[in-house]
């Protein structure tokens, strides 16, 4: 009986592992896909005339850590789970305000794009590309704040500020990153 069970523990363990590694593997091929399609509209010069969620609205890139992915407009799990994700109540990249943005960084489920985020430093550049500019914010500061401390996404229409989301290990508080266009 011992032994039944054992084989049986070690099945569902294989399989919670094979299943995690297909999430992973089907997040990081549209996470290409995506941004391949935005850089291709970089390079055309495309004109968008009207954002809507699941659109792609630019790119983020953190050289210090090694992080380069499309931004999607929409914070909608179906989303979410796949890319960096722009707080559709946000401002976007260059205004003045607060342009926030939203992504995972899990181990074994959906995608890792922030997993390297908790080393960047104050100083650091995140560059945001979009089809016409580019914006540079450094890093002013770095927080850990409760899950519900929303007030890191209030809008200061006197400078243009970003704000990184993403979850602690374990998913009860967030990291925060903060930077402005200086």
């Amino acid at each position: 009986m011992k032994n039944k069970i054992s084989k049986i523990l070690i099945t569902m363990g294989l399989l919670i592992i094979i299943g995690s590694l297909i999430l992973i593997t089907y997040s990081k091929y549209m996470e290409n896909k995506a941004l391949s399609s935005f850089e291709e509209k970089i390079e055309r010069q495309e004109v968008i005339t009207e954002v809507n969620p699941g659109d792609e609205i630019g790119i983020i890139e953190i050289k210090s850590v090694n992080l380069k992915n499309v931004i999607v407009e929409s914070t909608d799990k179906k989303y979410l789970n796949h890319h960096v994700c722009h707080f559709e109540n946000s401002t976007m990249p260059g205004e003045y305000g607060n342009f926030a943005l939203a992504g995972h960084s899990s181990t074994y489920y959906y995608n890792q794009v922030f997993n390297e985020l908790h080393k960047v430093k104050i100083g650091d550049e995140i560059i945001i590309k979009t089809i016409n500019d580019e914006f540079t914010y450094t890093i002013t500061e770095t927080i850990v704040v409760e899950s519900d401390e929303i007030e890191v996404l209030d809008q200061d229409m006197t400078k243009k500020e970003i704000t990184l989301v993403t979850c602690t290990n374990g998913g009860k508080q967030r990291f925060i990153v903060k930077g402005e266009v200086l």
